[in-house]
């Protein structure tokens, strides 16, 4: 009997290794802070007019140690803000009443290095979420709406912070 266990255990142990370094080789990561590269030591954001979502990505930014500025001129890089879209489109109608909607968000960006050389193409993130509509609860479902696209900013500004990441190396 207790060999058995040990044979057991000892094949729960290298299915348990095995998974690890499956998992380990394929590039899989924990969602995690987000450690940025030197070039986003100091950055300048500049907003275009999107004033909310630069306040959330300096926020961002600050809390994975960037420093930010309020001009470019000591700047490792610049951030720019090309637009910001929040749309709403029926996805599901019956009858005269939509059902069901689609959120989307979206953030265009470019960043340039020090120099002003620009580190890629603008890059697009979007963010899709579907809410179910209720016409009976006009009121409910607006707030419901409305907490959904505060929701919605987190994991684009995450999306963003990856990118450049992504973009510095």
């Amino acid at each position: 009997m207790n060999r058995i266990i040990n044979t057991k255990q000892i094949q729960s142990f290298a299915v348990f290794l095995l998974s690890a370094v499956i998992i380990s080789g394929c590039g899989f990561q924990l969602r995690g802070n987000i450690v940025l590269p030197p070039l986003y030591e100091r950055v300048y954001t500049v907003d275009n007019g999107y004033s909310g979502v630069a306040k959330r990505l300096t926020r961002e930014l600050n809390n994975v140690g960037s420093k930010m500025l309020s001009s470019s001129g000591d700047a490792t890089a610049v951030l720019t803000l090309l637009s910001y879209n929040n749309q709403r489109r029926a996805l599901n109608v019956g009858g005269k009443q939509i059902r069901e909607y689609e959120l989307r968000l979206t953030i265009v960006f470019s960043v340039q290095d020090h120099k002003g050389v620009p580190l890629s193409a603008p890059q697009t993130v979007t963010v899709l979420r579907n809410f179910q509509n209720d016409p009976d609860n006009v009121l409910g479902k607006d707030n419901e709406e409305l907490i959904i696209r505060k929701e919605m900013m987190q994991p684009a500004i995450i999306e963003v912070l990856r990118r450049m990441k992504a973009l510095a190396h």
